[in-house]
């Protein structure tokens, strides 16, 4: 098997983070192979000019489903009914040594998942309609150097290899080929996170977000697949950012969009013609 190459730096192939993610995800993930590490390296060698800076002061948002009660009393103790309120700040974060599996983050290690907008951290935790949502405004406590994980959202690394290259064998570029892997790596991270996922499914972007980690960055940002405008933003640190306040929100309506994705099987006794018609 050839590998990658982060000397050059090169990718041994387009699919090189496809191969990646299947081998962690189903052979070995704890003990990495020379695969793996060649892989993880070659990331690391061809990361150039996805750093952004993150604003101490910039306010972001979260969601968390539910929300709590308040019952205010008058001047003379009378109690004037309940009324919604948002979640404290301390509920609005992930528990110390209790934070569960994520996208970003394996359980037991936390990080604060953010968004840019209401719409996006909404979305995010996957509301029915009339559910009732806790948002909280967080604002940074300091600049953090963050990697952009957005550049190839929405776009196929297929279409970036080309049809010629599966019809001729047309070799691919070194450009092309680490285009390619970073539009996948970029899709992993923004692809929508389901109540049905498996564990093993957040294993390969948990190892990458552990790999940007130690790169030194403090923060991750990608795009959410959930509007235009909204982007998800991780935290490795939750004590840098604060809630500055949250308010109770009610879910009033769900826009659903959907597009067939395979071929449609028939069932061959129905497509025989019908005599009698």
């Amino acid at each position: 098997m050839e590998l990658d190459d982060p000397e050059k730096p090169e990718f041994a192939s387009w699919a090189s983070y496809t191969k990646f993610a299947r081998r962690v995800r189903h052979e070995r993930r704890y003990v990495l192979t020379r695969e793996e590490e060649a892989f993880l390296a070659t990331v690391r060698a061809t990361n150039r000019g996805r750093d952004v800076e993150l604003p101490e002061g910039m306010i972001l948002f979260r969601a968390q489903r539910g929300i709590d009660w308040h019952t205010p009393k008058d001047d003379d103790g009378n109690e004037l009914g309940e009324e919604p309120v948002g979640y404290g700040a301390a509920r609005m974060k992930p528990r110390p040594n209790q934070a569960i599996e994520g996208r970003a983050n394996p359980a037991g290690i936390p990080v604060l998942y953010l968004g840019t907008t209401e719409q996006t951290v909404i979305s995010e935790v996957r509301p029915w309609v009339g559910a009732s949502i806790s948002v909280a405004q967080f604002k940074l406590l300091r600049a953090l150097r963050a990697i952009d994980l957005s550049r190839g959202h929405g776009k196929s690394s297929f279409s970036e290899v080309g049809l010629r290259h599966f019809l001729d064998g047309t070799p691919v570029s070194a450009e092309v080929k680490e285009k390619s892997v970073w539009i996948d790596i970029d899709n992993a991270f923004s692809r929508p996170v389901t109540v049905s996922d498996d564990a093993a499914d957040y294993v390969p972007t948990q190892i990458l977000a552990e790999l940007f980690r130690d790169s030194g960055y403090e923060a991750i940002v990608y795009k959410s697949q959930f509007g235009e405008k909204g982007f998800n933003v991780v935290l490795f640190s939750p004590d840098d950012a604060d809630a500055i306040n949250c308010a109770p929100y009610e879910v009033t309506a769900i826009e659903v969009a959907f597009k067939e994705i395979g071929n449609r099987w028939f069932a061959t006794k129905h497509l025989k013609s019908d005599p009698q018609n």
